[in-house]
């Protein structure tokens, strides 16, 4: 990435969540969390049934339509995807990316792109790493680093797109797994993407002894974003942008 890897960075996930925001991973709220002061945004990318990369979190319509739609995203095609109750639009990946040009996108690849076995999916996955890789090459002046829960695919992504920088997500259900997993991996990643709830100063030491940034997600409580960073987290990712950019700017 062009940037120091030593700057401590604020990203807002899904751009920004609360009250009086516009709807998560949409180009308003993106557009509101750059706003606010965050240098870039954290965003899902999952794939519709005609193979489009659009920027959304769940594995169904449900809960971003109030339960007005409760489709599986990978069964809808990109045209028949529904408004959201705010009257904003579904993005595509490659839309968003265009709009931050200048930012830092942090790309999470979902894992669960259909309901079926982890060996059924494996083909699924892959189309969402080359679809995802190939929205990325189109696109110039976006300091791009993807991440994922699935190793799979962030393995992939070394042979798929080996310039971009990859990260791997680690959160509560495998809290073992925080330092020993990013360590593993560290031939194909440069940073651990940490639920701030795992990150400890012993954690932290061992992944920057190794050269692995970590981030920590999601911090929104302004006191935590400043002991994480003490601790030794680099990056924070949070759902309210704008408070914890002013909590860190004697930092900054």
């Amino acid at each position: 990435m062009s940037r120091d890897s030593r700057d401590l960075i604020v990203l807002g996930h899904r751009g920004g969540r609360g009250e009086g925001w516009p709807a998560e991973n949409t180009l308003p709220a993106f557009e509101r969390a750059i706003a606010e002061g965050a240098d870039g945004v954290e965003l899902d990318v999952r794939l519709t049934l005609d193979g489009e990369a659009i920027v959304f979190h769940d594995t169904t319509l449900a809960r971003a339509t109030g339960g007005a739609d409760a489709r599986a995203v990978h069964k809808v095609a990109y045209a028949d995807l529904p408004i959201l109750p705010g009257g904003e639009r579904i993005p595509r990946l490659a839309d968003v990316l265009d709009a931050m040009r200048g930012r830092i996108v942090n790309v999470e690849l979902k894992a669960d792109v259909a309901p079926t076995s982890m060996l059924g999916d494996v083909p699924q996955r892959m189309r969402l790493v080359r679809t995802a890789a190939a929205a990325v090459k189109k696109t110039n002046g976006v300091d791009v680093v993807f991440s994922s829960f699935d190793p799979l695919s962030v393995i992939a992504l070394v042979a798929v797109l080996p310039r971009v920088p990859r990260a791997i997500l680690v959160g509560t259900r495998t809290p073992r797994a925080a330092t020993a997993l990013p360590l593993a991996m560290r031939a194909a990643i440069v940073a651990a993407h940490v639920d701030e709830s795992l990150v400890t100063a012993a954690r932290a030491e061992r992944l920057a002894r190794s050269g692995l940034r970590v981030a920590a997600w999601t911090v929104n409580d302004p006191a935590r974003a400043q002991l994480l960073v003490a601790l030794g987290a680099s990056w924070i990712i949070t759902d309210a942008p704008g408070r914890i950019v002013a909590a860190l700017s004697p930092r900054r």
